[in-house]
C-alpha cells in the first residue's frame, strides 16, 4: 500500500488469513491486487473492533495513515497504521499498542463516519484524463488518486475499476519486506 502523503479510507473487498510473519491480507477497492498487510499490533486493533472473523470485516472502511516512528528490531522503519474505523461504537475505542517487549503505549481509534454521497459522475468524467495522467506520469499512485477522490465522495465500483484500467501497470516484486513490518 503506498500511502506517503495521503491518509486514505478504504473498503475492504476481501480478506486472506495464511503463515508467516504478515499472515493478513486485507484487499480492498482500488489496491490494485497489492492488499495491505496490517502489522500484529494493527491485527489485534482490527480484530479487536471487528472481531476475529475477518470474514466480517469485509464491506467495513478503515483510514490508514504511514507512520514514520514505527520500530521494528529497535530501529524505525516506519509503518502503515489505523487513524479511524468504521462499524465501531460512536465514542471510539481505546487500545494497547506494543512498542517494544516492555513498553506498551495507549492507542485510540475513533469512529470513521463513511458518507454515503457517491463521487459525482459527471465531475469524474471531467476528470478522469487528469488523474490518468498524473497517474502515467508517476506524479501519484492509483492509491493516492482514489484517497483524493475520497474527499470529494464515495467512488463507485466503476469509477474504481476505469481508474484502475488508466493506472500504469506497476511490477510485482517478491519481498518479505512488503510495505508495513511487524
Amino acid at each position: 500500500v503506498d500511502i506517503m502523503g495521503a491518509e486514505p479510507i478504504i473498503r475492504i473487498r476481501d480478506v486472506k488469513v495464511g503463515q508467516g510473519e504478515q499472515p493478513v491480507a486485507v484487499y480492498f477497492d482500488g489496491d490494485h491486487n497489492r492488499p495491505w498487510k496490517p502489522s500484529k499490533g494493527m491485527r489485534r486493533i482490527l480484530a479487536g473492533a471487528w472481531g476475529t472473523d475477518s470474514a466480517n470485516w469485509i464491506g467495513k472502511h478503515a483510514q490508514l495513515y504511514f507512520e514514520p516512528t514505527v520500530l521494528y528490531a529497535g530501529k524505525e522503519v516506519g509503518g502503515i497504521r489505523i487513524r479511524a474505523l468504521s462499524d465501531i461504537p460512536a465514542q471510539g475505542m481505546k487500545f494497547a499498542i506494543t512498542i517494544n517487549r516492555q513498553k506498551r503505549e495507549p492507542f485510540i481509534v475513533p469512529l470513521l463516519e463513511v458518507k454515503a454521497q457517491e463521487y459525482p459522475a459527471e465531475r469524474f468524467d471531467k476528470a478522469l484524463p487528469v488523474m490518468a495522467k498524473k497517474m502515467q506520469d508517476g506524479e501519484m499512485t492509483l492509491q493516492q488518486v482514489i484517497a483524493q477522490c475520497q474527499k470529494t465522495g464515495q467512488l463507485t465500483a466503476e469509477q474504481v475499476a476505469q481508474l484502475e484500467q488508466a493506472a500504469p501497470v506497476e511490477p510485482v516484486v517478491a519481498n518479505d519486506n512488503d510495505d508495513e513490518v511487524m
